[in-house]
């Protein structure tokens, strides 16, 4: 692994040392068109361009009754976001709440937080959440774009997916054009970075891509140093100029930090143990994912087109840490517990075909998909349940030890979940001005969960049916107002465990109505969007207020809100994309059990949900070949539990970069995150300890075309 490592590395550096010395001349040619060849640059709204996310119909985002949101990889590239979801979270009302159980992967949207209430796909497939987990993909380099679509998605992909889905669409093969690609970063504690890229036709028949890069960083804390090695692969074969075969695989190789927070003395972070990481010498933070897929696209005729998709996950995770730590009464050390040693085991096996028909239907414009979605998942769930060991350690004179367990590590837990689903589409045009957008989705799920200690066995089967119904009413060129309602599902745990440890609940439903608005700005080519929402989720569990010893599924949260997105080149050479989110989330029924009584929690806002976001992105190419950029995301104040007692606060971190364009080839770029090195709280557990964002990193990147 070192000696592939090393040879990308030098193969970035010989492909950059190319760039730059060959044809000398290339660094005289005019470079002011840079900017006039885009005409929506560093934008996240991209209103007519189609969105693939929002519909299986390839309707723009203008043309969507949903709220829509796309980053482009050269924007990525741009704002040098290297980890997938740093741009999923530069996205109107789009937060996260990552830590090394979920992946660091997780998000929140909409008031509602994790993998079970908003789903992550690849090129729109689904990837199963295992205990509240998903660790793919963690690297931008293979990304053509980024996609969003807030508010229940689940008539699209199925269960959890009621507050957003984010969408990786990958690079892909390309039959028209040659591109080769390159960068190489270095930067704070020690971290190096490097991928190519490749892809282009090898005749007319077959077209390949290929997309690798790397990273290990020393870490700036004791415990958080990283390697990771991505991979995208794909060769396309095109029989006939309407039949199309793609073979890829992608995947990666995470070795991650090992930090699972910092404690706190009385509420109170200690500025002396910022740096320190309190777990032990010996752990593991480990994931390996890959993804096998071939799809089918098939233009059988003028109007009727099939695609199928065939797709293969694996994915081997380990976990062995001592995750809990809080001072001791005196505060005089910190209590370690918690030793856990977790490993996931899963497969994911599916096929998803569909058939899409584009005519018309009484005399009017109208364009409809039908397709069957199938999918098992299986995971081997092996743990050191009940999980103990304990430890007290000096935390300024301190000592890691190594892990400690009195429970051997065994597998704990079969499960398998199978999925088949019917789902369509439809888009009517009924005049120029009117487009009426509905679709439904009907899942048959059975879940099996064995006990491999015990030898239970517990089954449980869902037939949810989803839907949405929109309309957009366009009345001139310029601008779009919408309304929508829809429907979702989320599972009341992690997807691959039974509800509340039972067989009896069924999965939590939700409900939205948004009223929207999209429009252009031509005199500073400019788009905006405004939309306001409520979604309602029923069917969480909650306590018998007759009986605190009885659960019930009568539980209900919502979330009301608006979010305003803006992005514009006011004048040439001076970009701005911005966005804020506002809304209110409450519990309206949920009673939950403390010491053996039940508490009432209507009213309170649920732990971990921002209720005020907002980022912005300015960019000015103040000389021909020098830009400069500037950057800064607002993060309200979190509750720190359902009683409202304890708070995360709200942060602001600020980005800047500087870059320069020696050619059409070749940029080199300074990106400074966090530029006023502020320490703030990710997420957190009541007030005994914060998980904290990055300190201040400098990078410098370069970045190659050939």
């Amino acid at each position: 692994m070192q000696e592939a490592r090393n040879l990308l590395f030098l193969s970035v550096v010989v492909c950059i040392a190319q760039t730059s010395l060959a044809q000398p001349s290339v660094a005289q040619l005019p470079t002011v068109q840079v900017t006039d060849t885009q005409a929506e640059v560093g934008s996240t709204l991209s209103l007519d361009a189609p969105n693939s996310t929002g519909s299986r119909l390839g309707l723009t985002a203008r043309e969507t009754p949903a709220s829509v949101s796309r980053l482009e990889a050269a924007d990525i590239a741009e704002r040098d976001l290297t980890r997938a979801q740093d741009v999923a979270v530069r996205m109107p009302g789009i937060s996260e709440a990552p830590a090394p159980g979920n992946g660091g992967t997780s998000l929140i949207a909409r008031g509602f937080v994790g993998h079970n209430s908003v789903a992550q796909l690849i090129d729109g497939t689904r990837l199963t959440v295992a205990a509240g987990t998903v660790t793919y993909p963690f690297s931008t380099w293979p990304m053509e774009s980024v996609e969003v679509l807030r508010g229940p998605a689940s008539v699209l992909y199925g269960d959890g997916a009621i507050g957003a889905a984010v969408n990786y669409v990958t690079k892909r093969p390309d039959f028209e054009r040659t591109q080769r690609e390159a960068f190489l970063g270095g930067g704070s504690f020690g971290t190096v970075q490097g991928g190519v890229g490749l892809r282009g036709p090898i005749n007319d028949v077959l077209a390949y891509s290929v997309y690798l890069d790397a990273e290990r960083s020393d870490g700036y804390r004791q415990f958080m140093d990283v390697q990771r090695h991505n991979y995208a692969l794909a060769l396309a074969a095109r029989a006939s100029r309407d039949l199309r075969v793609t073979f890829s695989l992608d995947g990666g190789i995470n070795d991650d930090a090992r930090y699972f927070g910092t404690p706190l003395r009385d509420g109170v972070l200690d500025q002396r143990l910022r740096r320190t990481n309190f777990n032990v010498s010996d752990s593991v933070v480990k994931y390996d994912d890959r993804v096998w897929r071939a799809k089918v696209d098939y233009q059988v005729a003028a109007g009727l087109r099939l695609r199928n998709e065939t797709y293969r996950l694996t994915t081997a995770r380990h976990w062995r840490n001592a995750e809990d730590y809080s001072f001791s009464t005196a505060g005089t050390s910190v209590d370690r517990s918690d030793y856990l040693e977790i490993l996931h085991d899963q497969e994911q096996t599916g096929n998803r075909l569909d058939a899409t028909f584009d005519g018309t239907l009484g005399g009017l414009k109208n364009r409809f998909i039908v397709g069957l979605d199938w999918y098992r998942t299986r995971l081997v769930h092996t743990n050191n349940s009940p999980y103990g060991g304990a430890s007290a350690v000096d935390p300024y004179n301190f000592a890691p030890g190594v892990f400690i367990s009195p429970v051997p590590t065994i597998p704990g837990r079969a499960s398998e979940l199978e999925t088949t689903a019917l789902f369509a589409e439809n888009a009517l045009d009924l005049t120029r001005q009117w487009k009426l957008v509905a679709g439904l989705r009907n899942d048959r799920m059975e879940l099996h969960s064995t006990d491999l200690r015990s030898g239970v066995n517990l089954a449980k089967k869902y037939s949810p049916v989803t839907g949405r119904l929109g309309a957009v009413w366009s009345p001139s060129e310029t601008l779009s107002l919408y309304g929508h309602f829809g429907t979702g599902t989320d599972p009341l745990s992690g997807a691959l465990s039974l509800p509340g440890g039972g067989n009896t609940f069924d999965l939590t439903k939700g409900r939205q109505v948004e009223l929207g608005a999209k429009g252009a700005v031509p005199a500073v080519r400019g788009e905006w969007t405004v939309a306001l929402y409520k979604i309602e989720k029923s069917n969480l569990l909650s306590r018998d207020a007759g009986n605190p010893n009885v659960t019930q599924q009568i539980g209900q949260q919502s979330s009301t809100g608006i979010e305003l997105a803006f992005a514009a080149e006011p004048v040439r050479g001076w970009t701005i994309d911005a966005n804020a989110a506002f809304l209110r989330a409450r519990y309206d029924d949920f009673g939950e059990r403390v010491s053996g009584a039940l508490v009432s929690r209507n009213g309170m806002t649920p732990p971990g949900v921002p209720e005020r976001t907002a980022s912005v992105w300015t960019t000015w190419r103040f000389l021909p070949q020098w830009q400069v950029g500037f950057g800064a995301r607002y993060v309200g104040e979190r509750q720190g539990n359902t009683a409202n007692t304890t708070k995360l606060p709200s942060y602001v971190v600020l980005d800047a970069s500087l870059a320069y364009e020696h050619s059409p080839n070749l940029r080199f770029s300074l990106s400074v995150k966090n530029l006023a090195n502020r320490d703030y709280a990710l997420t957190g557990t009541a007030n005994t300890s914060w998980l904290l964002g990055a300190p201040r990193t400098v990078q410098l990147t370069a970045r190659a075309s050939f």
